[in-house]
């Protein structure tokens, strides 16, 4: 991808203040606390129809989609691929890759011009060890995101296997 994030110029910090606000792992924070954040946030401005990130790809980055919407996709064999979701302004990607230090689990794409701000991983570390309290509300909100994906994905999967018992007419009862 040959769109790279850039540091926050000081006439940038109110507009990331502003998108940061809308974001859920944010919701509990101050404007002062965002303010602060945004410090060590960078910005990456990226057209419609461009990867963001490859499933597979190392991945050490938290997203925040300040403006645009992306589509989330995975490859499920040879060239059949399947949409995830789609993500807004307000919404986040990148997460599992900040916790867990392994690749990418899923493309992501821009659907219409995108703003994202981003922190790196050891940014991220480093500034939520500072300040404990920053530290609980950003972890809880995070969790409690992660628990909300985690039951679509639960229902989606129920879905699936109930879509293919009923197309196979195997009657498991």
């Amino acid at each position: 991808m040959a769109f790279s994030p850039k540091p926050l110029r000081k006439d940038q910090i109110k507009d990331c203040v502003r998108s940061l606000q809308s974001v859920t792992l944010f919701a509990d924070w101050t404007a002062t606390e965002i303010g602060e954040f945004c410090n060590y946030v960078q910005i990456m401005p990226c057209p419609a129809q461009e990867v963001v990130l490859w499933e597979g790809d190392a991945g050490d980055v938290l997203y925040m989609i300040a403006q645009g919407s992306v589509v989330v996709s995975r490859k499920l064999k040879g060239d059949v691929e399947t949409v995830i979701c789609r993500l807004h302004a307000g919404d986040f990607f990148g997460e599992l890759d900040v916790i867990d230090d392994q690749s990418a689990s899923a493309n992501v794409q821009t659907e219409t011009d995108c703003l994202f701000y981003t922190i790196g991983r050891e940014t991220l570390y480093r500034e939520l060890e500072r300040n404990s309290r920053l530290q609980s509300k950003f972890l809880l909100a995070l969790l409690k995101e992660v628990a909300k994906r985690l039951r679509t994905t639960n229902q989606r999967l129920t879905d699936a296997i109930l879509w293919g018992i009923d197309a196979t007419s195997l009657d498991t009862g």
